[in-house]
């Protein structure tokens, strides 16, 4: 099966969702610039517009290459909005990287770089914009050894781009349906606290931030436009009351912190404030991010994903957000996205956000995963009842 042609088919459909008269920019590095071209070939024939490439190196975007439509006559007309993909930089980017960590808590670039900066939060999202993991070489040895290739690394992620399906379209409609149900569901709890379990011994109670939706999968804009802003969409979240969390946690699986990686972590809260933590390796890693600032040590955000993901037997961590994000459930240590809140326009700067809501505000992001075979999320109603919303690791509701 050709599973390039039909994951580009699965990029502009499903996460891009693009339609005629958009403008599209496509950003990469050189090692994904082919596939960028034949990208932009396809897309320019729904667009009826041409379509822009932007090739980055070292951080510094190029000339840009423009591909316009082949087949069909290009519209006369102005553009009707822009659209902004992504594709990740799996195969230029320096894998290795390392620093000293306390360099990197005090470098907002650096911090970027490893993946722990909290994004801005009350940027109003006017186009669509996704990023895309494009399976090549260097990143198929990354993630399965010395002597793999691009192709076993497609046939790997088949499954989880659904693109082995007789109907990967479909199976991306009726998995956007199912994630929708589910949404739906929890957002009409009114729920008073959480309480979460799991074999390795964490035990933790916290509140949601009243004014949170749970969000996850096609994101929506102001106008009504979907997209998608990472694939695969298995993940489910919401934002933590900063002052409320109680109990222990315990990591499950390894984490990346500050360009290197915490395992085995255990951390104990208080009244939403990390009082005590151990790792069995990484600890001081974790020393150093959490006193990145005053909101590191709180719990920002809490995300699920059901047991057997796709892309649980591959890897533990694979250097992209989308993948990284949809691993395994995962407590949000530092900031977590405000888009679960309604009304951002409405805040005029992040520390009104975080006294009028209860959401926690800070530089650092870091996922800390949770999930296993026996994770349970109980919701405590403000009437009383108890819900069993996941148990063993899979999702009742």
């Amino acid at each position: 099966m050709d599973y390039r042609t039909t994951y580009m088919e699965i990029l502009l459909s499903v996460v891009m969702n693009i339609q005629e008269g958009e403008s599209l920019s496509i950003n990469t590095n050189p090692g994904h610039l082919d596939f960028a071209r034949d990208l932009a070939q396809i897309a320019s024939e729904t667009t009826l517009q041409p379509v822009h490439i932007v090739p980055i190196e070292e951080g510094s975007p190029g000339e840009v290459i423009t591909v316009s439509p082949i087949e069909h006559e290009q519209s006369p007309l102005p553009p009707l909005r822009a659209a902004l993909l992504r594709l990740d930089d799996t195969e230029d980017r320096d894998w290795d990287f390392s620093a000293d960590p306390q360099q990197i808590a005090q470098d907002f670039a650096l911090l970027q770089k490893v993946g722990n900066l909290a994004p801005p939060q009350l940027d109003r999202q006017v186009a669509p914009w996704s990023i895309a993991a494009v399976p090549g070489p260097v990143w198929a040895r990354r993630l399965l050894g010395n002597h793999a290739t691009e192709q076993q690394l497609w046939d790997v992620l088949a499954p989880v781009f659904k693109i082995e399906d007789k109907d990967p379209q479909h199976a991306w409609r009726e998995h956007i349906s199912l994630l929708d149900s589910r949404l739906a569901n929890l957002n009409r709890l009114e729920v008073e606290t959480f309480e979460i379990r799991n074999e390795t011994g964490t035990r933790l109670t916290l509140a949601p931030v009243l004014e949170s939706r749970w969000r996850g999968g096609v994101r929506k804009l102001e106008n009504g436009r979907a997209f998608v802003p990472h694939l695969p969409l298995d993940r489910v979240s919401m934002l933590v009351d900063r002052s409320t969390t109680t109990g222990i946690l315990r990591t499950t699986k390894p984490f990346p912190v500050l360009g290197g990686m915490v395992e085995g972590a255990v951390l104990e809260f208080s009244q939403g404030r990390i009082v005590s933590f151990d790792a069995a390796s990484g600890k001081e890693l974790l020393k150093i991010a959490l006193g990145m600032d005053e909101g590191a040590s709180r719990m920002g955000e809490c995300s699920l994903v059901e047991k057997g993901s796709a892309l649980t037997h591959i890897a533990d961590v694979f250097g992209y957000a989308g993948f990284d994000e949809n691993h395994t459930s995962t407590i949000t240590l530092g900031m977590g996205e405000a888009f679960h809140l309604e009304a951002l326009d409405t805040y005029s700067d992040e520390l009104e956000l975080q006294e009028q809501t209860g959401c926690n505000v800070s530089n650092l992001r870091v996922r800390l995963p949770i999930g296993d075979d026996n994770l349970s999320f109980t919701a405590r109603l403000i009437d009383g009842d108890e819900i069993i919303i996941m148990h063993n690791g899979q999702f009742l509701i």
